[in-house]
């Protein structure tokens, strides 16, 4: 693929200070750049040009106007570079082929399903009765999407997706490799000394724009619906329990585990290996740091850190005396030998 840069400026929304006929060919990471390729900095003070460090064109801050630059390219000026370049590689990666377009005739789809227009459906790929998708959404090979489900526009099913019945996925909805959607919820009922399953009969809703990525499992509900909100992306590897509504835009890191009924708000941001236990609510805008436990309610726009989880600002005291008790031991002993003298 290649672009010129007169191209590249209008696809970023960017302000061009250079060749606008150079050619590009390659978007590149700063470690490995290319003499006809395009990469950005967010600011000349944080990041560190590497020696010997040669590109066709660099994005940068507009605050950079007018400084000294590290190097002689091409620039493009934005008002935040990781965005335009976003943009960029957006538009990059649309024209690059991913899929075969089209109904494959080794997949099996019902007659009852109804599927829009441009759906594309990949070897091997199971729709059952009753399913309904919209136009443009693309279905890999080996995808499961049970009974009844619907499936919205411009939807991307990745192999190995399984969808199971009722369930009901918005607009831009992206589920990568292996990911589970309505599974059963992990419901039982002790009595007379055995574990009984309790039938999981409700539904999994995943809101327009929503993005599961490989091997997470979202489990339906025990009677009506887990949610998970617009725009919210969720990471490898995460389970999202019977019951639980997550809100939107919230970010959700590999290997956290929501056990059921919680209620998370917007704007959430659950680090790697958050564990919250059932029945919570999560504020809206709560931050919860990397391998915190969650075991109470936790109120908007806070900071949560440790296990059990606090105010990070409590935490960090809680820790600051931790370190001090070693030395605080060593005191107690010697004042202990002292008074026994």
């Amino acid at each position: 693929m290649e672009l010129t840069l007169k191209q590249v400026a209008q696809i970023t929304h960017t302000e061009l200070a250079g060749d606008e006929n150079f050619v590009i060919r390659h978007i590149c990471d700063l470690a490995a750049p290319q003499p006809d390729g395009i990469c950005y900095l967010v600011s000349l003070e944080k990041v560190a040009v590497p020696p010997g460090f040669v590109t066709g064109a660099v994005v940068l801050p507009k605050a950079a106007k007018g400084q000294p630059l590290p190097i002689k390219t091409n620039v493009l000026y934005a008002d935040n570079p990781e965005w335009a370049f976003t943009l960029l590689v957006q538009y990059w990666d649309a024209q690059t082929p991913k899929h075969t377009p089209g109904i494959h005739p080794t997949a099996v789809i019902s007659a009852s399903a109804k599927l829009g227009a441009n759906v594309s459906v990949g070897a091997y790929s199971v729709i059952e009765d009753d399913v309904v998708i919209g136009d443009n959404t693309i279905i890999f090979p080996q995808v499961y999407i049970g009974k009844r489900t619907q499936v919205g526009e411009n939807c991307i099913l990745y192999p190995q997706v399984v969808v199971r019945e009722d369930c009901i996925l918005k607009n831009h909805v992206i589920l990568q490799p292996g990911a589970k959607i309505g599974n059963d919820g992990f419901g039982f009922v002790f009595h007379e000394g055995r574990h009984h399953k309790i039938p999981q009969i409700g539904n999994v809703i995943l809101e327009d724009d929503v993005e599961i990525q490989a091997n997470s499992c979202v489990d339906r509900a025990k009677l009506a619906h887990t949610v998970v909100g617009a725009n919210t992306k969720v990471d490898n590897l995460v389970q999202i329990a019977h019951n639980v509504r997550v809100g939107q835009s919230c970010i959700m890191c590999s290997q956290v585990g929501v056990a059921g009924t919680t209620t998370i708000g917007n704007g959430v941001i659950a680090a790697g290996q958050v564990g919250i236990i059932g029945h919570l609510h999560i504020g809206n805008g709560v931050t919860m740091a990397a391998q915190s436990g969650v075991t109470s309610n936790i109120p908007d726009g806070q900071t949560y850190f440790g296990s059990p989880a606090r105010p990070m600002k409590d935490m960090l005291r809680v820790l600051a005396v931790q370190n001090k008790l070693p030395e605080i031991y060593k005191e107690l002993k010697v004042i202990r030998k002292g008074s026994e003298k």
